[in-house]
C-alpha cells in the first residue's frame, strides 16, 4: 500500500497544485485582459453613421473638404460678370405678339453674377446675405459672417487654400475648417441643397477637434 506520507510524492503533488494555481491565475488574467480589449474597441463607424446619420468614411471627409475648398476658392477669387439688360419682353396672353418694354430711357441696367461651384448668382445678394450674417443675433453667426467679409476683400490674413496637396487640412487646421463652415453655411443660405451634407460632415470635423 503506498505511503500517503512518501516526502517526494508530497513534493510531486505541491507541484502540481502550484502548476494548476499557476493556470487558473493566468486564464483569469487573459479573461481580464479580453474584456478590458474589448471594451477599448472603438465603435464601428456604421453605428456612429446609423446613430448620427454622418458617414465617418474617410472618402466622405474628403469629398466634403474639396467641395468646401472650392468655395473658398471662388469666395476669395470672388469672380464676377456683369450683364447689362436693355429691357425686357412683355406679353399679354391674349396678345401673342410681344410688345418690348423699355426702363427709363432704354439705358443698361447691370446686373453683377459671382462665379461659385454651384453657378452663378446675383452678387449683391451673396453681399447681403454676408451682411446679415455680420449682424446676426448668434455669436458664432457673427464670426462667421467676418470671416467671409475678410475672405471676399482678399485679406492678406486670407489662406491660399483651406488643403495641403495630399487633401488635409492646412497646417493651420481649425482655421481652416472654421472657414469651411464659412463658406458651406453661406452656400446653404444661398439654397445649394448639395452644400447641406458637407457643412455638416465639417461641423462634425470642427467639434471633434473642439472637444
Amino acid at each position: 500500500m503506498p505511503d500517503p506520507f512518501d516526502p517526494t510524492k508530497l513534493v510531486i503533488t505541491k507541484a502540481q497544485a502550484a502548476d494548476r494555481a499557476a493556470q487558473e491565475l493566468e486564464r483569469d488574467r487573459a479573461a481580464r485582459t479580453a474584456q478590458r480589449h474589448q471594451r477599448a474597441q472603438p465603435v464601428p463607424a456604421s453605428l456612429i453613421a446609423a446613430l448620427t446619420g454622418e458617414p465617418l468614411s474617410r472618402a466622405e471627409r474628403q469629398v466634403a473638404r474639396v467641395y468646401a475648398n472650392a468655395w473658398y476658392l471662388a469666395l476669395r477669387r470672388w469672380s464676377t460678370r456683369e450683364v447689362k439688360l436693355i429691357g425686357s419682353f412683355h406679353y399679354d396672353d391674349r396678345d401673342p405678339t410681344p410688345d418690348l418694354l423699355l426702363f427709363g430711357n432704354a439705358r443698361p441696367l447691370p446686373t453683377v453674377y459671382l462665379a461659385t461651384p454651384a453657378g452663378e448668382f446675383d452678387e449683391a445678394n451673396v453681399g447681403r446675405l454676408i451682411t446679415d450674417m455680420t449682424r446676426s443675433g448668434l455669436t458664432e453667426t457673427i464670426l462667421l459672417g467676418r470671416m467671409l467679409e475678410r475672405l471676399r476683400r482678399d485679406d492678406n490674413g486670407c489662406m491660399a487654400e483651406l488643403l495641403r496637396p495630399d487633401m488635409r487640412w492646412h497646417q493651420h487646421r481649425e482655421r481652416a475648417i472654421r472657414y469651411a463652415v464659412a463658406v458651406l453655411t453661406l452656400a446653404v443660405k444661398l439654397g445649394v441643397q448639395e452644400a447641406e451634407s458637407p457643412l455638416q460632415r465639417v461641423k462634425t470635423e470642427l467639434a471633434a477637434l473642439a472637444g
